[in-house]
C-alpha cells in the first residue's frame, strides 16, 4: 500500500492521501515502514495544500533516515521537516532543516527536488527582507528547473526572480523577468500566474510613476475573468486613478485595497500607499495621519523582526559548523593515523629488538650446546679409554689393585662432575613474554458557538439549500460540473456564496486567510476551465 501511494504521489496526490489515511501507524511494527509511512503522509498532506504544523510524525522519519544510506528519503525527510517548521512560523529551525537537505544535493542529483528546496529557502529570505539572498535562491531554483521539462516551475521561478528584483528597486530587471514569466504563463494557459504577473507589473509601473503603462495593464486586467485581487494591486490602481484626477475611482479602489489586506505587512504598506493616494487627492492632513500610523506600526514590526534570530546567519552558521566539523574530522583522522603509524613503528622496533635478543640467545645456547656435545663425546671417549685401561689393569699384578681402585674413584668423580655440567647446560632456557477569567470565558463560548455553526451538518445542509434557492442553484451546478468535488470544497463554496468574508471563513474552517483565498482562486479556475453555460452561472453568482 505504501508503494502504491508513493507511485501516485506526483500525478494523483489526493488519491495517495486517501490510501495513506486508511493505514493506522499503530498497526505498523517495522521501524523502517513506520518511517516511510511518516514521510509519505507528510508529503501527501503538503501536496494537497494541508498546512501541517505538528512535527511529531516527520521527526520519526528524520531520526530513522539520518542513520540510513537512502539519500533521497533522507533529503525528503529534512525538506518536509522544514516545510512543517515553516508552516509553524519557526523560520530559524526551518532554514536549518533546509540546509541539512541542501547538504545532500550533490549526492542526490535531482534538479526537480533541488528547485523545490531553493524556492522554499527563497521564501524564508523574502519574509525577513533579505532580498539579495532571496534573489540568489530564486536564481538557483530556476537554474535547476531549467535542466528539467517542468515548464510551470520554470515560469514561477522566473516570476520570483522578477519579484526579488522589484523589492530591490531594480525596476528594469524586474520588468524583464516578470514579462518573461508572463509570456510563459500565457503559453501554459496558467491564469493564476498571468494574474500575478499583471499584478506585479501594475505595482512596478506605479512605483516608477509610469502611469501610461500602468493604465494599460489595469485596462487589460479589468477585461479578464481572473484579475488580481491583492491589496498591493488595488492600492496601485487607486494611486493610478488619483494620479489622473479620477478621485471617485481612486477612493473605491483604496477601500478595496484595505479590505484585501490579510496581514500586518499588507497593513503597513496600505498606510503608506493610502498616504500617497490621499496626497494626490489633495487630502494632505489625512495623508500625514496615515504616515504617522504606518510609521508607528512599522516600528513595532521592525522591533519584532530584530528580536527574531537572523535566518541567513543561522544558515551560514550551519554551513560553517559543518565545514568545521569536517575539518576537525579530517585533522583528527590525520592525528589518529599518525599515532597509529608511530605506535606501529614502536611495535616493529620492539619486535625487531626482541627478535635480535632471541636470536642472540639462541646463538649463545647453540654455542653452549655444541660445547656440551663435544664434552659428552670427550667423556664417551674417556669412558672407552678407561674401559680399555681397566681391561689392561685387570691383567696386571695384584700388587697394583689399590692403585687401580684409586684411579677408578678419580675417573668416576670426574665423570660425575662433567655429567652435572652437561645437565645444567642442556636445561638452560629463556622466556620473555603483553510557560482575567471573564475574558477567557467569553472567548471560549464564542469559539464553541463558531465551531457548532461551522461543523453542524444540519446547519450546512440548510445553508446549501438557501444558497441553491437564492443563487440560481449554484451548489448543485457545481456538483454537476465537478462530480468528484470534495465535501470540504462544497463547504467552502457554501460560505463564499453566503457572503462570508475570507477572514470569517478562515475561522469557520480552521485555515489561514491566504489558504482560503488560494483555494477559492483554484476553484474559480477549475470551474472557468469547463467553459459551459453552467460554469458561467456559477462564476457570475460567486462574489
Amino acid at each position: 500500500m505504501l508503494d502504491v501511494a508513493e507511485g501516485m504521489m506526483v500525478e494523483r496526490p489526493d488519491s495517495s492521501l486517501v490510501i495513506l489515511d486508511g493505514i493506522a501507524i499503530d498497526d505498523i511494527g517495522s521501524r523502517r515502514l513506520r518511517a516511510k509511512y511518516a514521510l509519505l503522509l507528510t508529503q501527501a498532506k503538503d501536496k494537497n495544500y494541508i498546512d501541517e504544523t505538528d512535527a511529531t510524525l516527520i521527526n520519526e522519519a528524520v531520526e530513522y533516515y539520518e542513520e540510513s544510506d537512502n539519500v533521497r528519503y533522507k533529503f525528503l525527510s529534512h525538506y518536509y521537516h522544514g516545510r512543517i517548521l515553516f508552516n509553524k512560523g519557526d523560520y530559524t529551525h526551518a532554514i536549518i532543516a533546509y540546509t541539512q537537505a541542501e547538504e545532500l544535493l550533490s549526492k542526490l542529483n535531482d534538479n526537480y527536488l533541488a528547485g523545490l528546496l531553493y524556492s522554499e529557502i527563497g521564501n524564508i529570505y523574502s519574509l525577513f527582507y533579505d532580498y539579495n539572498k532571496w534573489l540568489i535562491a530564486a536564481q538557483q531554483a530556476y537554474d535547476h528547473y531549467s535542466q528539467t521539462d517542468l515548464e510551470y516551475h520554470k515560469a514561477y521561478a522566473l516570476h520570483n526572480i522578477g519579484l526579488a528584483y522589484l523589492n530591490l528597486d531594480e525596476s528594469e530587471k524586474a520588468e524583464e523577468y516578470i514579462n518573461h514569466a508572463l509570456q510563459s504563463a500565457v503559453e501554459l494557459d496558467d491564469k493564476q500566474l498571468v494574474a500575478t504577473c499583471y499584478e506585479n507589473l501594475t505595482v512596478l509601473y506605479d512605483m516608477v510613476g509610469d502611469y501610461e503603462r500602468c493604465g494599460n495593464i489595469i485596462n487589460i486586467t479589468q477585461d479578464k475573468a481572473n484579475q488580481p485581487t491583492s491589496s498591493g494591486y488595488f492600492s496601485a490602481v487607486a494611486n493610478y486613478y488619483a494620479g489622473i484626477n479620477d478621485y471617485k475611482r481612486a477612493e473605491v479602489y483604496l477601500n478595496r485595497a484595505w479590505n484585501a489586506a490579510t496581514d500586518i505587512n499588507d497593513s503597513i504598506n496600505m498606510y503608506f500607499q493610502s498616504a500617497n493616494t490621499l496626497k494626490l487627492m489633495g487630502q494632505t492632513d489625512k495623508a500625514l495621519q496615515y504616515i504617522d500610523k504606518g510609521l508607528h506600526i512599522q516600528k513595532k514590526q521592525l522591533h519584532s523582526a530584530i528580536q527574531q534570530p537572523i535566518v541567513s546567519a543561522q544558515k551560514e552558521y550551519f554551513h560553517n559548523q559543518s565545514k568545521l566539523n569536517s575539518y576537525r574530522l579530517k585533522k583528527n583522522t590525520q592525528i589518529y593515523v599518525s599515532l597509529f603509524v608511530v605506535a606501529l613503528l614502536c611495535i616493529v622496533v620492539i619486535v625487531m629488538y626482541a627478535r635480535h635478543r632471541v636470536i642472540s640467545k639462541d646463538l649463545e645456547i647453540s654455542k653452549y650446546m655444541d660445547l656440551a656435545t663435544e664434552l659428552q663425546h670427550a667423556i664417551q671417549d674417556k669412558e672407552q679409554h678407561i674401559s680399555e685401561i681397566s681391561k689392561h689393569i685387570s691383567m696386571q699384578e695384584e700388587a697394583h689393585t689399590s692403585l687401580i681402585r684409586e684411579m677408578h674413584s678419580q675417573v668416576a668423580d670426574l665423570f660425575h662432575k662433567q655429567y652435572k655440567l652437561l645437565d645444567r647446560l642442556s636445561n638452560t632456557y629463556y622466556e620473555t613474554h603483553g510557560i482575567s477569567r471573564e475574558k477567557d470565558s467569553i472567548y471560549e463560548q464564542v469559539r464553541i458557538e463558531i465551531n457548532k455553526f461551522a461543523n453542524d451538518k444540519g446547519t450546512l445542509v440548510q445553508l446549501e439549500k438557501i444558497v441553491n434557492q437564492y443563487k440560481r442553484n449554484a451548489i448543485n451546478l457545481v456538483r454537476t460540473e465537478i462530480p468528484n468535488i470534495s465535501p470540504r470544497d462544497i463547504k467552502l463554496l457554501c460560505f463564499i456564496y453566503a457572503g462570508f468574508s475570507a477572514k470569517s471563513i478562515s475561522i469557520f474552517m480552521g485555515e489561514t486567510t491566504g489558504n482560503i483565498l488560494t483555494r477559492k482562486y483554484r476553484l474559480r479556475n477549475k470551474i472557468s476551465s469547463r467553459n459551459t453555460p453552467n460554469a458561467q452561472i456559477i462564476l457570475e453568482e460567486m462574489p
